[in-house]
């Protein structure tokens, strides 16, 4: 079984290494590094044509700046491993024998997709946070697709981002999931589309995944944009239309479908008024669509929801904007 691991590089000299040999030193060793220069402008560039010459395992990309999703999609377009998953190039994984494990999992399960949770470090203050949240492996390996999410987004462990996913490659190619270019909340629109397509699933319990915060230059540190704000509007429309469409005999899974949707429109709710308060379409959008946080699988959501019968849509969505600015 081999693994296709995806970085999309982009202007990393400072973190590139770390990421990059943190994959190289896993035990298992059949795999394929995909490094997508996207048009960096610092050293970056050097440092993926050193490591494909110094290791058969990787191969480099270059290309012009296109944004990470573009990245991305030209990594899946060369992958040609069994699996594939993602790594930010400023995160790094922490367990060498965390392919290993998952390999031996994979093996048992075939599943389409095994899932897992993840450390986050914040650099300002050098100080690593791990979750509190565990799942069952036995409640998600060989249960129906409903129950394994049930049991994942009950625990609040079914992220939207794509490098919390180990994934099979034949379900990306057969259902063409792939990024949307040029927008903001691509992972989340990835993962709706995944979930739609996805049978199977597995849940790996070793924490090994560092999601590095607090570095200054992340996308996730800086002001979100009125763009990047319409662009989860629009990815909530198209997709709370598509749950619609599942009908009467998908009725559980519609419902937990909404519900992954419930915790990305909770923050589109803080984010509208980050941007502009006076926004009517945006506001509107939101008001008409509230009516989603009754799916509360996730356990954040159930407390929004609590809060949002108490208080309404006004002061809920302004507990929310202080809370994505705390």
């Amino acid at each position: 079984m081999r693994f296709s691991i995806i970085i999309p590089v982009y202007n990393s000299e400072k973190y590139l290494k770390s990421c990059v040999n943190s994959v190289l030193q896993q035990s298992y060793n059949d795999i394929e590094v995909i490094l997508v220069d996207d048009g960096s402008k610092d050293q970056s560039c050097q440092i993926c044509d050193t490591y494909a010459v110094q290791d058969n395992r990787i191969r480099t990309i270059h290309k012009k700046n296109g944004g990470t999703a573009d990245a991305r999609n030209a990594g899946l377009d060369v992958a040609t491993g069994d699996y594939i998953t993602f790594i930010d190039n400023d995160d790094y994984w922490k367990d060498r024998y965390a392919l290993e494990k998952i390999h031996n999992q994979l093996q048992e399960s075939l599943a389409d997709v095994l899932m897992f949770d993840t450390i986050n470090y914040w650099e300002n203050s050098s100080k690593y946070v791990y979750s509190s949240r565990q799942c069952n492996r036995s409640e998600v390996l060989n249960q129906k697709r409903e129950n394994a999410l049930r049991h994942i987004m009950g625990n609040g462990l079914l992220y939207r981002a794509v490098w919390a996913k180990v994934v099979r490659a034949d379900l990306i190619k057969e259902h063409n999931i792939y990024f949307v270019k040029g927008i903001r909340n691509e992972d989340t629109e990835w993962t709706a589309k995944l979930l739609l397509c996805a049978q199977s699933y597995d849940w790996f319990d070793k924490v090994f995944y560092v999601y590095r915060k607090g570095t200054g230059v992340a996308q996730t540190d800086r002001q979100v944009t009125l763009k990047e704000v319409k662009d989860l509007q629009n990815i909530l429309q198209k997709y709370i239309h598509i749950g619609k469409s599942l009908g009467e005999n998908n009725r559980e899974f519609q419902e937990l479908f909404y519900s992954y949707l419930a915790y990305p429109f909770a923050v589109l709710m803080g984010q509208i008024r980050l941007v502009e308060d006076t926004n009517k379409e945006l506001e509107s959008f939101a008001k008409r669509n509230a009516n989603i946080l009754k799916y509360d699988v996730d356990p954040s959501i159930k407390m929004v929801k609590k809060v949002y019968c108490i208080l309404g849509y006004r002061l809920t969505s302004l507990l929310l904007k202080l809370y994505l600015t705390r």
